[in-house]
């Protein structure tokens, strides 16, 4: 996978995630979790 691809992949993740969420605590949380994995 090239830099260009993980880029996207992850733009893409972001989207999904703030449109998941309802507040940016919710957001937070979220990516909190995700990093701790």
């Amino acid at each position: 996978m090239d830099e260009m691809n993980v880029t996207e992949a992850l733009l893409k993740a972001i989207l999904e995630l703030i449109e998941k969420c309802d507040t940016l605590e919710e957001l937070r949380e979220s990516v909190k979790r995700i990093m701790n994995e």
